[in-house]
């Protein structure tokens, strides 16, 4: 990250308390020299670092990517323009830059815009897996060890050496349950010391190394979670989730899942291959996996007969190439 012309203050985050919020106005208060980018036309263009006084843009972290958009002159006075957000980080002093492709002088007046597409499928992905890592601790006793949020798929680690499918299956029901209830899912601030009590009592699994206020998101109902990423206002907004696979991983078992749009997405891809595969096998879904055994085990059965059948040329080989000498010694 690129060192700022000027130390600017640490920006409101305009996220913490109005997720919905997608549009806001800023000042820039710092610019500096990002890393270069690929231009349209395939070559590196320099990019820039900007600091404002205040921004709706989530910056990288907690497993969550960065939210993209737009920033544009806010002033009809100063001079028009609109660069892209193309990536959103914060550094070790709390400073959240954006990096874009033009530079905005320190003072200007801006409006920004958050691509509110991105902002509504990564908040789907984080408030479903803060459930599904709840339900997991609830049904199976198992905490969730890390999260990582893709650009198709959504991870947790769990340490477990298997998970059984009927278990998977009953956590992902309980998990749909609380999303058809609809219950509300709402920011709290509150002080270290309030913090910590709720962590005695048990209303919190852990907190962060840090002092100072800390942003306590709680889900009605199920759990409080100490985060400082961005959700949906209430569970029926995830709009179900869905869990894609387990995964045998050094630390246990990974749990791949999506939520929402990315949901009714897999599940389409995920139905076109099978009628693909279907129509390939000349089955319906129900044959499929039985179909796919048989094949399987056809395919066995030929591989000991071909070498069954190599064995036999070999010793017929031999054979004949014993005659042949003992014709020759004759002769």
């Amino acid at each position: 990250m690129g060192s700022s012309s000027v130390t600017p203050p640490v920006a409101q985050r305009l996220y913490y308390d109005q997720d919905s919020a997608l549009e806001f106005q800023a000042v820039v208060t710092g610019l500096g020299h990002g890393a270069p980018g690929m231009g349209q036309d395939g070559r590196e263009e320099q990019r820039w670092l900007l600091a404002l006084d205040r921004t709706a843009f989530y910056p990288a972290g907690g497993g969550q990517p960065w939210d993209t958009g737009v920033l544009k002159a806010a002033a009809a006075s100063e001079t028009p323009f609109q660069t892209v957000v193309e990536r959103v980080e914060e550094d070790e002093a709390g400073e959240v830059w954006h990096t874009v492709r033009e530079p905005v002088p320190v003072g200007s007046h801006v409006v920004g815009r958050v691509d509110a597409e991105r902002r509504m499928d990564h908040a789907q992905q984080h408030t479903g897996q803060h459930l599904l890592s709840a339900m997991f601790l609830r049904e199976l006793g198992l905490p969730t060890l890390s999260f990582h949020l893709g650009a198709d798929s959504a991870t947790i680690d769990l340490p477990a050496e298997k998970i059984a499918e009927e278990d998977l299956r009953r956590v992902e029901e309980a998990v749909n349950r609380v999303i058809f209830e609809d219950r509300r899912v709402r920011p709290h601030w509150v002080e270290r010391e309030e913090a910590e009590r709720m962590l005695q009592q048990g209303k919190l699994r852990k907190l962060p190394e840090r002092s100072g206020r800390m942003r306590i998101v709680e889900m009605e109902g199920v759990e409080f979670n100490a985060c400082g990423g961005t959700h949906v206002r209430s569970t029926g907004a995830i709009g179900g989730l869905l869990v894609r696979r387990l995964e045998k991983v050094r630390q246990g078992q990974r749990v791949e899942f999506c939520c929402g749009l990315r949901a009714v997405r897999a599940a389409g891809r995920d139905y076109a291959r099978m009628r693909e595969l279907g129509a390939l096998l000349s089955v319906g879904p129900a044959e499929m996996a039985s179909r796919a055994a048989g094949l399987i085990e056809d395919k066995k059965q030929r591989a000991k007969e071909i070498k069954l059948l190599q064995k036999q040329l070999r010793e017929m080989e031999s054979r004949l190439g014993a005659a042949s000498q003992e014709g020759s010694a004759k002769g």
